[in-house]
């Protein structure tokens, strides 16, 4: 165990420089020499439940889409200070799935949007659509409340 926790340690070290310098890593992970490109997207979550847990992917080489308007929502949600919002939901191929997330724009110009984090993970664009159908005002209510 010591040594796999060595080798992820160096392993993120040079990660981490290379990023900082924006260019290319050669890494070795499990005797295996590996080059991750400078444009690699890296992301880490870190979750504190009854156990702690760090996960961290690497990945490059992937066809980069932009996200697409699944559905404008009929409904609108409004703030605290009676401002209303309108709903947009939104989703991206990510691999072999679909991602979702809900923005809600300010009818006021003054106002900044709020987008949510993934609220959602569907097998396909189709099956996406059918969850945004199913958003009632409550659900967006709280969707409201978690994004930032």
């Amino acid at each position: 165990m010591r040594e796999t926790s060595t080798e992820v340690a160096a392993l993120l070290r040079a990660l981490a420089r290379g990023l900082d310098e924006d260019r290319s890593v050669n890494v070795e992970l499990a005797g295996e020499q590996i080059e991750v490109p400078a444009d690699a997207d890296f992301r880490v979550q870190y979750h504190a439940r009854d156990e702690k847990e760090i996960s961290i992917s690497v990945i490059w080489n992937r066809i980069r889409v932009s996200p697409e308007l699944i559905r404008r929502h009929e409904d609108q949600v409004q703030d605290k200070s009676g401002q209303l919002y309108d709903v947009l939901i939104y989703g991206e191929n990510v691999g072999t799935t679909w991602e979702g997330w809900i923005d809600f724009v300010p009818l006021s110009t003054a106002l900044p949007s709020r987008r949510t984090g993934r609220e959602t993970t569907q097998p396909d664009r189709a099956a996406l659509e059918y969850w945004a159908t199913g958003l009632e005002p409550l659900y967006l209510a709280g969707a409201f409340e978690r994004a930032n």
